[in-house]
């Protein structure tokens, strides 16, 4: 029962990493994808959102719509400083739900891990770097403006910053081989560690 956190700046491969540690067989969860999922799910969060900002934020379906979400707070300081204030304790929440129940590590992915001040609630930390034109192309590639990636990069440290303060490190705008070859590695010398706890 350990959280090892996986972080590191928009764009730079969370995702993936966290596939390859599924088919080493760690158990995995995406911290954005829990907060997804309580926009869907926790009525008193989507009744909060929708008394703040209104009914211009939900679908059709009356549920919150991510990116009109992300359109009001990457807008005003104000307003997402408001909705992490919401959010951040209830995905706290669901990691510790989740690392209490597994039978070994889980590897979570954490974009505001260092920001949130979590680092003790972590075995290990590994932080995920590439440079910022791949970076930017990968996020043009998700149909993101560069203003939109500009207001989300600077509420987040730098990659360099949370690559120093990571345990472990992972460079990923490499090939596909060589990044799965980093995850290995850790993947093993992190499950190893904790076979002799």
């Amino acid at each position: 029962m350990a959280l090892i956190a996986v972080t590191g700046g928009i764009g730079a491969g969370k995702s993936t990493v966290l596939a390859r540690f599924r088919e080493l067989g760690g158990e995995t969860l995406d911290a954005d994808e829990a907060v997804h999922s309580l926009y869907q799910r926790d009525s008193v969060l989507c009744k909060a959102m929708q008394k703040r900002w209104g009914d211009d934020i939900l679908t059709q379906d009356g549920l919150p719509e991510r990116n009109k979400i992300a359109g009001v707070v990457f807008q005003s300081q104000t307003e997402l400083d408001w909705l992490n204030s919401l959010v951040h304790p209830l995905v706290k929440e669901i990691i510790q739900w989740r690392v209490a129940r597994c039978s070994g590590a889980l590897y979570c992915a954490i974009p505001l891990f260092f920001e949130c001040g979590w680092t003790q609630e972590a075995v290990f930390s590994i932080g995920l770097w590439c440079d910022p034109l791949t970076q930017h192309t990968r996020l043009l590639q998700r149909g993101w403006t560069d203003s939109q990636i500009k207001a989300r990069i600077t509420q987040q440290l730098s990659m360099d910053e949370k690559l120093f303060r990571s345990d472990f490190g992972i460079i990923s705008n490499c090939s596909w081989k060589n990044l799965h070859r980093q995850c290995d590695v850790i993947f093993q010398s992190i499950e190893r560690h904790l076979s002799h706890l």
